[in-house]
């Protein structure tokens, strides 16, 4: 994509310079001289070559398969509430695991509400981890948008490329962990900055999977989404797989 403006500049003066010549052809022949000898026609101009299309943005499920509302609690279609049932300080949530049985090749939809601590998302995910998510929720207007959280493929061996961490700080800034250290990003839009440093880091190194998260668990899901939905919108990160990630050092709710 860096190279496409160049591509299609060219093939604009192309279309231009033809365009011009064609004119005096006519002219020339409407003039009072005799009309030139016959020429073999002129190439017609290369077709522009257009950029692959961006995949469209995901539909939003109506009833979404695990419903987030309430911290501590979960509805999986439309049921019931399930209340969390795991030790305080770790991930799993057993109720969940029984309710919904993921499997790999499963596309989950998840919908989580902008204020609930990421640590109940958390905590969804992965239990849900063997299956594909989609993560709808509310964006910053008002707006319900999907990003897909890729479930982790089994590699014959180890894959190459980058990968980096994102972590929301209380203060809106993000900081960024890559292969070459920590940066941090602040400013009046930090997601939008971010998203244009992507790009350059992907023609650097292809971009393998992007952890988005924030540094305290209890921090409120909208903000985080609210950057990988700028990541998701720019596709700055090209192909690369999407996972939630936790601060070693997260401060618990």
């Amino acid at each position: 994509m860096l190279h496409a403006p160049g591509k299609c500049g060219n093939v604009a003066a192309v279309s231009a310079r033809s365009w011009a010549i064609g004119v005096g052809l006519v002219v020339t022949a409407c003039g009072g001289q005799a009309p030139a000898p016959p020429q073999a026609p002129a190439a017609p101009p290369p077709a522009p070559v257009r950029a692959p299309a961006a995949p469209p943005e995901l539909p939003v499920a109506a009833r979404p398969d695990v419903d987030l509302e309430v911290p501590g609690s979960v509805v999986v279609r439309g049921g019931a509430p399930i209340v969390f049932d795991g030790v305080e300080e770790g991930l799993a949530w057993p109720a969940l695991d029984r309710a919904v049985a993921p499997k790999r090749g499963d596309v989950l939809t998840v919908q989580v509400a902008r204020g609930l601590p990421v640590i109940h998302l958390l905590r969804a995910a992965w239990t849900l981890r063997h299956a594909d998510l989609h993560v709808q929720s509310l964006d910053a207007s008002g707006a319900m948008h999907v990003v897909a959280l890729g479930a982790r493929r089994d590699a014959a061996g180890p894959v190459e490329g980058c990968h980096l961490a994102v972590f929301l700080r209380p203060d809106g800034a993000l900081r960024v962990a890559a292969p070459g250290g920590r940066t941090d990003i602040g400013g009046d839009d930090p997601a939008a900055t971010l998203a244009r440093s992507l790009a350059d880091q992907a023609a650097r190194c292809p971009i393998k999977y992007v952890a988005f998260g924030a540094e305290s668990d209890a921090a409120p899901w909208g903000p985080v989404f609210d950057v990988m939905l700028a990541v998701d919108t720019a596709k700055s990160a090209g192909r690369a797989r999407y996972v939630l990630g936790q601060a070693m050092h997260a401060a618990k709710p």
